[in-house]
């Protein structure tokens, strides 16, 4: 709304809601809109909703760019050649997500992540999968589909994943149609930690000796 202030849009001292927020024309339309919104069953349903209601307010004329006399009063012909900014894949990936760890799930489906071995999709076996860490969530992402997320605890000056927790697993296409022999399930699901087994011993130097088995003993 910053954006749509600055190009002609002018806050209104008669639209203020009764908590004192400032109500624009925006959201009074959407909160109208709200009932649409809630006949939605369906996402598809919902994204055509949405669809409809952007096509009506950009199509609508304001009262707010009559009052500032805009020939034609319509948003989308006042605000049609605002653009955005483009931010790259990489970029959005830097600035929403702490870190990426590329894994690749075992013939059971499960991965291991800095000691912790965990279930990720039966159906994904031996398949490249990426461990997408962002805030407390750890998900594992195949396809740009989430299959399987945790909650954890992240270390930042050792980037290192601690504490994975609370599985939960998405119905996706790739569940396996065998299915598994245990249903995984968030309160079922276990996380197994292997930590680093102890140095190995050094060999020694002089070996020793093996005893036979059996001793032969001449006789007189």
């Amino acid at each position: 709304m910053t954006r749509l202030t600055s190009c002609g849009l002018p806050k209104s001292l008669g639209s203020l809601s009764a908590n004192g927020s400032h109500e624009t024309h925006f959201n009074i339309q959407r909160r109208l809109y709200d009932y649409q919104f809630s006949l939605t069953t369906t996402p598809a349903a919902f994204e055509q909703a949405h669809h409809a209601f952007m096509a009506t307010y950009n199509t609508t004329a304001h009262q707010g760019l009559l009052n500032d006399r805009f020939d034609p009063p319509i948003p989308l012909q006042v605000l049609g050649k605002a653009t955005g900014r483009i931010y790259s894949a990489e970029e959005l990936n830097r600035h929403f997500a702490h870190d990426h760890f590329p894994r690749t799930t075992n013939p059971y489906g499960c991965v291991t992540l800095h000691h912790y071995h965990f279930y990720v999709e039966q159906g994904l076996p031996t398949t490249p999968v990426l461990l997408w860490l962002s805030g407390d969530q750890l998900r594992a992402v195949f396809d740009n589909v989430v299959v399987a997320e945790y909650r954890c605890h992240y270390d930042w000056r050792r980037r290192h994943v601690t504490n994975i927790r609370d599985g939960v697993f998405y119905p996706t296409r790739y569940a396996s149609s065998q299915g598994a022999l245990i249903p995984f399930n968030p309160r079922e699901s276990l996380v197994l930690y292997r930590p680093q087994s102890g140095k190995r011993r050094a060999r020694q130097a002089v070996p020793i000796q093996q005893l036979r088995l059996f001793e032969w003993i001449p006789t007189v």
